[in-house]
């Protein structure tokens, strides 16, 4: 018998252990007085997701429930098995697996029944599938919300789980299931806790290694490799069952060829006779050792082996990937003329082994990578399909960001035209993902298209369509501002926050989270307009908003809570108050910190942002030294996450390298910090070569920077020269937003007087600096406690330039000016 089958959750070989509260409050849930609800179990693979729903249905049954496990495909169907007014549980496993169905399942849930309806998803956690689902219309989107909430399974079942403790328990019921006598064991333990199926394995193994050694006294076990130890056996059952067959030798395939074959049914899962026998034909030109004449008997036997439904993921996953990576043919054999629901299953299970892999912590993350590639790359051109294996892609991911966007281009290129929702949301799709990977101006006619389809099917249909556009509204907000137009941001975002408080009225809690990140965004265009004021009241709304949503649910939304602290304490900083700013920019860092810690690929960039925002803080309070080391940590962080996707983060290493470079020169390492800003401009000045509406304005900073950093190492010329081009830049700005930029004419004009005044060219530092002066009296009179010490600044400088060229009167009263804002401001 395949011992790997004896951890199927519906063999139920081990009894339900833990989880008592999680139980509890399944049950509390399924007895509420909702007369529909929809509920999320999530974790990662091998957790016990499964067990635990079917505990609850199990439960439920004997309390006179209709229960029912709701297959892949059979969705539209399920309600129908349901007797008219019975209570009924309908639990569907692996839920970001499904195709449309589930979507038409969750409609007919959200119309109502005679009777209590629960529907139990089952899945690794939220994502994009998730979120889709929740665009239906707003009775799935009302279903679905409380779902959202709930927290991830921890791998521990018990409290203060003691591994070794819980392995002894389970060996007992799997020597019963082999008819073997329980042996003892003496457990290595996995740091903080295993999860459940590593736990089960290594029982199992423990049985396996007993009867096959038949050793008495104790037999060590190690929960890390249990699953390697596992597989092993596994492997030895498939070859005896091809021996029993009489498939081994000249009647099937060679023993060489049994693992190909596995993979390639672990791959695709096959269900039909027809359809493994077309498998092992296309196979076999590939994997040496399949008998001409045999692949009807091989297919058979492959449907009984059923890995791909029958043998848990992670058990089975490691052999696939080392099979389809020794046989780099092995793959595109498999789907080769296979039919699309083969095709998407396996696109499904290399992306769920790259999902797997993403903490960090494997080895063959490449591997898995390249696999995914290969799989996505033959999938059919169906807009389903694409859009099933798209939505299983986690965002945002610095591996996958690229690969993501492929899919959505695919899948809008197979989606109707005449179609008009489905082509919307593809759209809409296609922004989100080049967004993401820093293609905003790619992203930009695809949004403007779905906002167009989008406001048209509002007119129609505002109850099922408002939400739809009120958040791809947020979204061209973003995309607007990536590709510095923040005007136009603005208007699409204050249109978004309007139409969502208008949809959150009328259905309480339905849009809330639309509303927080609309707002959020709403707060970042204010100060990219250079309206840190306007910014710090929706930035503190869409803290409160993100705390509260973290309360019922940190592992989903702490992280948009950490970035909207991040916010704050930046526009506290541009208002000059740095000291309020150490408290949210300290508890942003510490979030982030966690979470980087534990998911790396999803988090690593968003520390990075957090080091740099408090870096700034402590410098500003004069904390130097301690500001150094966060940008330099904030620098390491950014050079790696810009090499991995240099659409996207490259902009962020620029910010990063100017800003370390200006912190080393004011410590007096200024020939350290010069390399990193001659740096930062190189970069800035290819950012600037690709997208100047976005970062023009930066290139001029990172020049302004250098200019000073130049002239404290007395290099006035190559200062000049910087600054001039500075200058110009600013010019060029002012005259497309005045607002805006003329404050950094202002200062770039100052310094550049200052720069000429030290070159001894004292005729030519009058002018820039008198300039300076002149548009820095228009600015005291929209803001005198900002730009007076700016206007006495650039008085101070105009004084010693009229004073080298002796015109000592004016040089005076510029003087006496500057002291007089500078005697205001003290008192």
């Amino acid at each position: 018998m395949s011992p790997g089958r004896l951890l199927a959750p519906e063999r139920r070989v081990v009894p339900f252990v833990g989880r008592a509260a999680e139980q509890a409050s399944l049950a509390e849930w399924c007895t509420g007085p909702e007369p529909v609800a929809v509920r999320l179990v999530s974790g990662p693979r091998g957790v016990g997701k499964t067990r635990l729903a079917r505990e609850a249905a199990n439960h439920m049954a004997h309390a006179g429930w209709t229960c029912l496990n709701v297959p892949d495909g059979a969705e539209p169907r399920a309600l129908a098995a349901v007797p008219d007014g019975a209570p009924a549980l309908l639990v569907v496993d692996d839920a970001e697996l499904r195709g449309p169905g589930l979507a038409e399942l969750l409609r007919a849930a959200a119309r109502g029944r005679n009777g209590a309806l629960r529907v139990l998803l089952v899945a690794p956690g939220v994502g994009p599938w998730f979120n889709r689902l929740t665009a239906t219309d707003l009775g799935v989107r009302a279903l679905l919300e409380p779902a959202r909430a709930g927290e991830d399974l921890a791998a521990a079942v018990l409290p203060g789980q003691v591994d070794a403790r819980l392995v002894s328990a389970l060996v007992e019921p799997y020597a019963d299931a082999l008819g073997l006598t329980a042996p003892q064991v003496s457990v290595a333990s996995v740091p903080g806790g295993a999860r459940m199926l590593d736990l089960q394995a290594a029982a199992l193994c423990a049985v396996m290694r007993a009867q096959a050694r038949q050793r008495q006294g104790v037999l060590p076990v190690d929960v890390s490799d249990a699953l390697d130890e596992l597989l092993e056996h596994e492997r030895w059952t498939w070859f005896r069952s091809a021996e029993e067959a009489g498939l081994l030798g000249e009647a099937g395939f060679a023993p060489e060829a049994m693992d190909g074959l596995v993979a390639a049914a672990t791959l695709t899962g096959v269900r039909t006779p027809d359809a493994a026998e077309n498998l092992v034909r296309r196979v076999a030109a590939v994997v040496p050792g399949v008998r001409p004449g045999a692949e009807a008997g091989v297919g058979r036997w492959l449907l009984d082996l059923d890995p791909h439904r029958a043998l848990p993921g992670r058990l089975v996953d490691p052999h696939l990937l080392a099979e389809l990576t020794d046989i780099p043919e092995l793959l595109r054999a498999c789907l080769a003329g296979a039919a699309a629901p083969s095709a998407r299953r396996a696109a499904l299970r290399t992306a769920g082994i790259v999902v797997e892999r993403l903490d960090g912590r494997s080895e063959d993350l490449g591997a898995a990578l390249d696999q995914l590639g290969a799989a996505v790359a033959v999938l059919p051109e169906d807009h389903d399909v694409l859009r099933s294996v798209a939505g299983v892609l986690p965002r945002p991911s610095l591996a996958l960001g690229e690969l993501r966007a492929e899919v959505t281009l695919r899948t809008l290129a197979a989606t109707p035209r005449d179609d008009t929702a489905r082509r919307a949301e593809t759209l809409r799709d296609v922004g989100i993902a080049l967004g993401e990977v820093g293609r905003a101006t790619d992203a930009e006619p695809y949004e403007r298209e779905a906002v167009a389809l989008f406001r048209e099917l509002a007119e129609s249909d505002p109850h099922r369509f408002r939400p739809r556009l009120a958040a791809l509204l947020a979204n061209m907000g973003a995309t607007y501002s990536d590709q510095g137009r923040p005007e136009e941001a603005l208007r699409c975002e204050e249109e978004a926050v309007a139409l969502l408080r208008i949809v959150a009225a009328d259905h309480p809690g339905v849009v809330t989270l639309d509303l927080t990140m609309a707002v959020s965004n709403l707060a970042v265009t204010f100060a990219e307009l250079g309206q840190p004021l306007a910014a710090l009241a929706p930035s503190r709304e869409a803290v409160g908003l993100w705390r509260e949503l973290a309360g019922g649910n940190p592992g989903r939304f702490t992280s948009h809570l950490a970035l909207s602290l991040m916010n704050v304490a930046r526009r506290l900083l541009e208002l000059d108050r740095g000291e309020e700013a150490l408290e949210p920019a300290a508890e942003s860092l510490e979030i982030r910190r966690r979470l980087a810690a534990a998911d790396p690929d999803e988090h690593l960039s968003d520390l990075g942002d957090s080091l740099q925002a408090m870096g700034s803080v402590l410098s500003d309070q004069g904390r130097n030294e301690e500001a150094l080391r966060h940008i330099e940590d904030a620098v390491g962080i950014r050079r790696r996450t810009a090499q991995e996707n240099p659409g996207w983060y490259l902009p962020d290493l620029a910010y990063s390298l100017r800003a370390l470079g200006t912190q080393l020169s004011d410590l007096g390492r200024r020939d350290e910090g010069l390399e990193l800003q001659q740096e930062a401009v190189e970069v800035q000045r290819r950012l600037a070569a690709e997208n100047p509406g976005r970062y023009v304005p930066e290139l001029a900073e990172a020049l302004s920077g250098l200019g000073v950093t130049h002239s404290r190492l007395d290099l006035s010329q190559e200062a000049l020269n910087v600054e001039r081009e500075a200058t110009r830049t600013w010019r060029e700005l002012v005259e497309s937003d005045p607002h805006r930029y003329r404050p950094r004419l202002a200062q770039s004009l100052t310094n550049l007087s200052s720069i000429f005044a030290v070159l001894k060219l004292g005729d030519e530092a009058v002018e820039p600096a008198s300039e300076a002066v002149a548009l820095l009296r228009e600015l005291v009179t929209e803001n005198a406690a900002k730009y007076g010490p700016r206007l006495a600044e650039a008085l101070r400088t105009l004084a010693l330039a009229l004073h080298d060229q002796e015109r000592f009167d004016e040089a005076g009263r510029a003087r006496a000016e500057a002291e007089e804002l500078a005697g205001a401001r003290r008192a």
